[in-house]
């Protein structure tokens, strides 16, 4: 009997069975031959500077399985990935799954989480997953954008911990999905108001970032330190926010991540602003406000918000200063 867990995000349903007898090559055998035959590519081809044309033949009737090094050759040639031969022989939905997940990282780069919301909602329906880390990726894209929308902090912290319960073991280094739960708790803790316990709980997980092997993108390094500069600058740790700032500057101008610098550019502003340079300030604002321009879509609302709420928490100090 097949020990089945299931788990229910709304309208998607996830299954996890244990392994039954069958070895995955005889699968993704016959389907590495619908490939090279799609592709008009002859045994002979597809064997050049891999194997021999004897092992491509035993490999496509399921009879031998490909180390990870030829598999990584063969899907190459065929003009896919090693993991989209695994998914096209996992589920019937599992391509759609990594369609939905790309395109949530394409919106993740340019910092839109309302085309996130908009899209998990309106494709949810349609898919079965069956792999628990397309569906921490999925839940956590929902209720982190979902946060955005409904301000309901205790209600996304709760989901982010049942989130994270999936899969991540206390004490472990996390891999980057688990760490963005992580990252997004504490600055939902900032958020609520719990600026030192949001601090310190940022603080506590920064130790991970050079232990995480693979980032799905580069942003999500400046999701963290944009978070932690936020916190530090809302504590009046300044000198730690400046230090902050420029490693995260300097981190997207080296990975192309400008959807987050134009962000920390005016961070740089509030900065200056807080340490009473007006003319510093007026730099780097400027600087936030034309790479804005420069990259901004139609439908971007991220910055603007972020922008407009700063300025308001700038005003009120500025009051109380005054008072």
């Amino acid at each position: 009997m097949l020990n089945v867990h299931q788990y229910v995000f709304e309208d998607i349903t996830f299954k996890e069975d244990e392994m039954v007898g069958t070895n995955y090559y005889i699968k993704i055998g016959p389907y590495i031959k619908k490939l090279r035959e799609k592709n008009n590519m002859t045994k002979s081809q597809l064997a050049e500077g891999i194997c021999s044309v004897s092992y491509i033949t035993r490999i496509e009737n399921g009879e031998r399985c490909p180390t990870s090094v030829i598999l990584r050759q063969i899907a190459n040639k065929l003009g896919v990935t090693t993991e989209y031969l695994f998914r096209a022989i996992e589920s019937p939905t599992s391509l759609q799954v990594k369609e939905l997940l790309d395109q949530i990282f394409i919106y993740i780069e340019r910092s839109d989480m309302k085309k996130i919301n908009e899209l998990i909602n309106r494709k949810e329906k349609e898919l079965e997953i069956t792999s628990i880390h397309d569906m921490q990726i999925i839940r956590t894209f929902k209720c982190i954008s979902s946060a955005v929308f409904l301000k309901d902090h205790q209600w996304a912290m709760d989901e982010m911990k049942n989130i994270l319960e999936l899969t991540y073991i206390e004490g472990k280094n996390p891999n980057d999905i688990e760490f963005i739960l992580m990252f997004s708790y504490g600055n939902l803790l900032s958020a609520s108001n719990q600026l030192e316990e949001g601090y310190n709980y940022l603080k506590s997980i920064e130790k991970y970032l050079k232990n995480i092997q693979f980032f799905h993108t580069p942003v999500i390094v400046a999701a963290f330190y944009m978070m932690l500069i936020i916190t530090c600058l809302d504590i009046s740790k300044l000198k730690e926010a400046s230090l902050n700032l420029d490693v995260a500057i300097d981190y997207c101008k080296k990975s192309n991540t400008y959807s987050y610098l134009r962000e920390l550019y005016f961070l740089k502003a509030e900065l200056f602003d807080r340490l009473g340079n007006e003319r510093e300030f007026t730099i780097w604002y400027n600087k936030s406000l034309m790479l804005h321009e420069m990259i901004k879509n139609s439908d971007d609302e991220g910055f603007d918000e972020i922008v407009k709420e700063r300025l308001e928490i700038l005003e009120k100090l500025k009051e109380g200063v005054s008072e």
